[in-house]
């Protein structure tokens, strides 16, 4: 493999070519399809499954990439796609659950005079299934194939499927790519995230610490460019090659949606395998870090030395020498915080005219902080800061102890703390609506996986203006903005005062709005929310208006703007995911549009598979 610049392996199709090259007698005789389960990160469920050639003759796998080239070195490239086509959607006697097919296709092959246009789509309506439930892969070469690339996703996209990018990796040229040809999902090799977690190390091997924890934050960097990019163009991101339990922290802070590798589940023939300890370490890392109403403590957590009660002084000046990082230490009993030192109180001891004297050789216990701040892992970093800006001037910047039941877990510093919280606001503003000022859709996608995290019944309320377009021809768009802001101040005023701690308003874009909460009766807020936006929105209409025009210029029966609301009650969270509940919300909000005037259409399912099997109870307004 080629090596990106700091000597990490980078997959690329020229070893693909080579591997082909190898294997010239190449049959499909030789090739079965298997099933590579594709989790989410939010709870370890599956959420779909990549159809994968694996060798007979060598009993491994082989990535669609060697495959094809293979084929398209013997001349049988059509053959083989065809066959493993048929293959891959055969091999789902049944669709299990809200599960997708993830199918590998190379982009060459709709240049192919044999192509016929509908071919896959009949295949798999035969099949039982639908466009939305096949995700077709197109494997990332190179810039070479731009064009080709864009006429197959044009040709696919139109038939109605779903499509991937494969092979994204940190490099411009690849994000660019991703960028301009707007997949609706992005396949990310994962092998440059690090898969060996750094452990607290001892003073001598401090540099080598030092290394890994910028090599860390150099990955969390790159990992942060490549989702922030994703959901500004509203891709999914999916991380292919993950290889250990470290890894799953930096992907679940990012954001990171999805994930398939080795230590998640290996292919099989029969689609399911995901490893149980797999799915429960992903469900633990997303509750610690989701658990809260913001980000939670253990997100600032660092590792520090703790050291006894009768610890002699001088030992602790020479840790603080070795470790010039660390800025206070923790004294411990059994594993129980009992006081705190920090580095600029003891060196202001031992500075005096009989400092050193007189506390060099002394137990630390005489000098420590006995009344330090301790606080629990899972608390929110909002209240932690208000709470260390509240204490004595002279403690004012010390650290704050961190514990995970009792225990010491580590240490947060007041900058730390200070940096999260200026940034939690900057990241606000940046993602706030400025029409509404409302949270736009970062906030909104925090919000969905802290409550789907949580593990509590809620409900997701999808809001949508009905003939917007045809009023905004009609009125202006000075008035279609002054209607926006009505219909956000309308929805959120009223959630809030009747649900004021357990909702969250915001504002997707253009005229559609999302509201999660928590109340015993979201049918019948939901209807609340209907009648408070009848009550005003006649004044931003004139009775003259004409008649109501559809997309296509035709007039339809319709007494002007109104509004369709999807509500989605989750009595289970199991198996939800953000971009599950807006598919799911969808479909609700299409049978809410079909009714004439201000529409409600709700479904309470208990988890997402059971919504998947139909079995969920829909009601029309």
């Amino acid at each position: 493999m080629e090596n990106d610049k700091r000597g990490r392996q980078l997959p690329r199709m020229k070893e693909a070519a080579a591997d082909a090259e190898a294997s010239p007698d190449l049959l499909w005789t030789n090739i079965e399809v298997r099933y590579a389960p594709i989790v989410s990160l939010l709870d370890g469920s599956a959420y779909g499954y990549e159809a994968v050639p694996f060798r007979k003759d060598t009993g491994r796998r082989w990535t669609a990439e060697a495959f094809f080239a293979a084929a398209e070195a013997e001349g049988t490239l059509y053959a083989c796609d065809r066959r493993f086509r048929e293959a891959a959607i055969r091999g789902l006697p049944v669709r299990r659950g809200g599960a997708k097919l993830f199918l590998p296709v190379p982009a060459c092959i709709v240049n192919d005079a044999r192509i016929y246009p509908g071919t896959t789509l009949r295949r798999i309506e035969a099949a039982g299934l639908r466009p939305e439930h096949v995700v077709l892969q197109f494997l990332c070469r190179s810039s070479e194939e731009w064009q080709t690339l864009q006429a197959a996703l044009r040709h696919y996209r139109l038939q109605g499927f779903r499509i991937a990018l494969s092979g994204i990796v940190p490099e411009r040229e690849s994000l660019r790519r991703m960028s301009l040809l707007q997949p609706d999902y992005a396949q990310v090799e994962g092998g440059w995230i690090a898969a060996d977690a750094a452990e607290s190390p001892s003073a001598p091997e401090r540099g080598t610490a030092a290394a890994a924890l910028a090599s860390r934050a150099v990955d969390e960097s790159l990992l942060g460019a490549i989702t922030t990019l994703a959901r500004k163009e509203q891709i999914v991101l999916i991380v292919n090659g993950i290889a250990g339990e470290a890894q799953i922290a930096p992907l679940v802070a990012a954001g990171v949606g999805y994930g398939q590798g080795d230590w998640i589940g290996a292919e099989s023939a029969e689609p399911g395998v995901i490893r149980a300890s797999a799915a429960e370490q992903i469900r633990q890392e997303v509750s610690r870090r989701y658990r809260g109403a913001a980000g939670t403590l253990s997100d600032l957590t660092l590792s520090v030395a703790t050291f006894r009660y009768d610890t002699p002084v001088s030992e602790i000046a020479r840790h603080f020498e070795w470790q010039r990082e660390a800025h206070g230490f923790i004294i411990a009993e059994e594993g129980r915080p009992i006081g705190l030192l920090m580095k600029d109180k003891l060196h202001q001891l031992l500075s005096g005219q009989f400092g050193l004297p007189l506390y060099w050789n002394r137990p630390v216990g005489k000098i420590m902080d006995t009344q330090p701040m301790i606080v629990d892992e899972s608390m929110p970093i909002d209240q932690v800061s208000q709470m260390s800006m509240s204490r004595e001037p002279d403690k004012l910047y010390d650290a704050v102890i961190v514990t995970r039941e009792g225990k010491v877990a580590g240490i947060a510093s007041i900058r730390a703390l200070l940096e999260w919280v200026t940034h939690a606001r900057m990241t606000d503003a940046q993602w706030a609506n400025p029409l509404t000022g409302l949270p736009g859709n970062e906030p909104i996608r925090r919000e969905l996986m802290r409550r789907v995290a949580e593990g509590r019944p809620f409900a997701v309320l999808y809001a949508d203006l009905d003939h917007f377009k045809w009023f905004n021809d009609r009125f202006g768009f000075h008035r279609g903005d002054d209607v926006i802001r009505y219909t956000g101040e309308a929805i959120a005023s009223y959630i809030r005062t009747v649900v004021p701690e357990e909702s969250f308003v915001g504002h997707i874009g253009g005229d559609d709005f999302i509201a999660v909460l928590t109340t015993a009766d979201p049918v019948g807020l939901s209807r609340g929310v209907l009648e408070r936006f009848e009550s005003g929105v006649g004044a931003y209409s004139d009775p003259d208006a004409g008649p109501v025009l559809d997309r296509e210029g035709r007039a339809v029966d319709s007494d002007g703007i109104s509004l369709s609301l999807a509500l989605l009650v989750c009595e289970r969270t199991e198996g939800w995911t953000p971009e599950k509940l807006s598919e799911r919300a969808a479909l609700l909000k299409k049978e809410a549009k079909r009714q004439k005037g201000h529409s409600l259409a709700w479904e309470t399912v208990e988890s997402e598979r059971r919504a998947a099997a139909g079995q969920g109870d829909l009601t029309l307004r």
